[in-house]
Parts: C-alpha cells; sequence; structure tokens
C-alpha cells in the first residue's frame, strides 16, 4: 500500500492553494530556507502554483500544485519532485506531472501515478500459485442442445468418477430400505401415519434430488467431486421448497389430467438447477424452469424420453443398473441446463 504523500490535503474537502497568486513580480523567487517558521513563497507556473520552502517540502524540495482552483473536486496533488516547466511554457497537453512524482486524486484522497493509462499494470499472479474458488465462466450466450451429446458427456463424467456417484445414488436404495422396514415393522393403519412416512420418505429423496444436481453442476464446472462435495448444498430449506413446490404442481396437474401432469413436470425440470446454481426462491425458479424449457421444447422433449429410455435401461439389471443411469441422466440434464442458459461447461 502506497503511503499518502505528505501534501495530500487531510481529507478530499479539505482546500487547497491551487489558483493562488504572488504578489511579487517575480516569476520565480529563490527556494526558501525550509527553516521552522520560513514562509513558504509561492510563484505561478501555468496550470499551478509552486510553493517553495516552509515545512511541508524541505530545503530546495519545491512543491508542485497541479489543477484548478479549490472548487474543482477533480484536482490533483503533484508531490516529491521539483518542477520541471519554466515560466511560460506549458506542456502539450496540459501541465504533466514530473517524472517519477506521485499523483494525488482530490476527490478519493488515492494515490495514482502519472496520467490515467500511464500507471504500473495489476499484478497477475504467478503461473505457479493456487486459485481458489471456480473460474469456470460460461458465454451467457444459449447453445444449440445436442440429445446425443449430452447422454454421452453424462456418461463420461461419470466414467471418469464413478465412486462418490455410485456412493450417493446408492442412499437412495438405503431411503427405499428403510422405508420399507419401517413398513413391515409398525404395519401402520391409519392415514396419518402413511402419510408422515411418506413425507419422510419424499423429503430424504428430495435432499438425494438436489445432492446430484450439486454434483452433477461440479461436473460441468470441471470439478470432480468427493462424496462430501454433493451435500454442499447451501440453502436446504430453499431447495426443499424448491421441489416441494415442483411436485405440489406437478401431482395438481396430474390430477386433471395425466397430460397436464407431464407437462408441468418438464416444466420443472430445471427448477433445482436454477435454485442450487443461480441461489433463485423456489417460485422463480420455478418460473426461470418452465422459460428455459420453452426457449426449446422440442429438444427438452426429447431428452426427457431419452433420460426415461436410460433409467428403463437401468431397471433391467434388478434396480442396479440405476447406480449408473442415475448419475448419466442426472449429468444430461444439467448439460442441457448449462447448454440453453450459456453457462460454463467443461470439456471431457
Amino acid at each position: 500500500m502506497t503511503d499518502t504523500p505528505k501534501s495530500a490535503p487531510d481529507s478530499p474537502g479539505a482546500p487547497d492553494t491551487a489558483g493562488a497568486r504572488s504578489t511579487s513580480g517575480d516569476p520565480r523567487p529563490p527556494a526558501g530556507s525550509g527553516a521552522p517558521g520560513d514562509t513558504p513563497r509561492t510563484a505561478d507556473f501555468p496550470g499551478g502554483v509552486v510553493h517553495e520552502g516552509g515545512s511541508g517540502a524541505g530545503p530546495g524540495k519545491p512543491t508542485a500544485t497541479v489543477g484548478t482552483a479549490g472548487t474543482d473536486p477533480s484536482a490533483r496533488t503533484v508531490t516529491d519532485d521539483p518542477v520541471s516547466p519554466a515560466a511560460g511554457h506549458t506542456p502539450p497537453g496540459g501541465p504533466q506531472p514530473p517524472p517519477g512524482g506521485t499523483v494525488v486524486d482530490r476527490s478519493t484522497g488515492q494515490p495514482s501515478y502519472g496520467p490515467p493509462g500511464t500507471g504500473p499494470a495489476p499484478e497477475s499472479p504467478a503461473p505457479d500459485s493456487p486459485v481458489y474458488g471456480y473460474q469456470a465462466v460460461g458465454t451467457g450466450i444459449p447453445g444449440h442442445l445436442d440429445i446425443g451429446h449430452a447422454i454421452s458427456y453424462g456418461f463420461e463424467k461419470f466414467r471418469l468418477n464413478p465412486g462418490p456417484w455410485v456412493a450417493v445414488t446408492s442412499l437412495g436404495f438405503i431411503i427405499y430400505l428403510l422405508f420399507y422396514l419401517v413398513v413391515r415393522i409398525t404395519e401402520p393403519q391409519s392415514m396419518f401415519a402413511l402419510l408422515v412416512l411418506f413425507a419422510a420418505v419424499m423429503a430424504g429423496l428430495w435432499v438425494l434430488q438436489a445432492a446430484l444436481v450439486r454434483g452433477a453442476l461440479y461436473e460441468t464446472d470441471g470439478y470432480r467431486p468427493g462424496f462430501g462435495s454433493y451435500f454442499y448444498i447451501g440453502n436446504l430449506g430453499n431447495a426443499f421448497l424448491t421441489a416441494l413446490l415442483a411436485f405440489l404442481a406437478t401431482t395438481l396437474a396430474s390430477a386433471l389430467c395425466l397430460i397436464p401432469g407431464i407437462l408441468v413436470g418438464i416444466g420443472c425440470m430445471f427448477s433445482l438447477h436454477f435454485a442450487l446454481d443461480q441461489g433463485m426462491a423456489p417460485v422463480q425458479a420455478i418460473r426461470s424452469s418452465f422459460v428455459l424449457a420453452l426457449r426449446d421444447p422440442v429438444r427438452v422433449l426429447l431428452l426427457v424420453l431419452t433420460v426415461v429410455v436410460v433409467t428403463a435401461l437401468g431397471l433391467l439389471a434388478c434396480g442396479f443398473g440405476l447406480l449408473m443411469a442415475g448419475p448419466v441422466a442426472a449429468i444430461a440434464v444439467t448439460y442441457a441446463y448449462r447448454t440453453l442458459t450459456g453457462g460454463p461447461i467443461s470439456s471431457l
């Protein structure tokens, strides 16, 4: 951090002596002695005032004030170097700071170096220095959704990092087994008990779905998540409410007719992505999901049909094929989300 020069004002609004006139006819009086009590002397030069002597600059160390009268907030103070222009001579482009001098912007009180655009370039990190956080940045321009490439992308990402995906997907089987055991042991008779069990199972599945979406977002960012990374969901309550509203909307639409229920379900398929990736509120996330699905409805519908086929193939192997089909489908849908929103997609 550069120290503020001694000639800088005490505050951005402190008065300055810019524009002051010398009563002497001498265009450049001799430098003051700099001794305590020595009265500073001034002399005009184009664009400002030269202050010589006094306790501010020191013996033989003139200070130049470049700019207009104190009413201009953009006035700047140049310090730490003798003034080179002779009286009556204006450098091209107006008064310039002396070589090596420090310029203080009165509006901010912060030092700068030379005219705008001539200061030192910002330092860039060394090539081998660590970079923290995610640097993936998308173009922001919606792309063309290729269904075949989305599925192959999901398969390749799963193949490169199968262990954590299988471990997280296995939680779905654990939730199902727990539900089955509870029902067999307790044998609930009331509707209320069944509703409570059903709500608990659905809550577990929604958290699992959010974890799969989180992992798929990491994969498209170019980061291979470990098991714990899938559960860095952020605002879990926001994700839970988003999944709940999407479920209720799909259920109510299905109660009217099967086709509306399917259409609403397809419209909500990206809602968790918006909630987790962009931090949207539940209603806004569902609305954005519908808008995104309507951007390319034909290919989105083809993607849904392809995901259904992949899931059905996973069920053929006594359900164990879902350990691969689930992650592939999650990554493929996330790939579609990033493509349609112009988000970052890492290479394979």
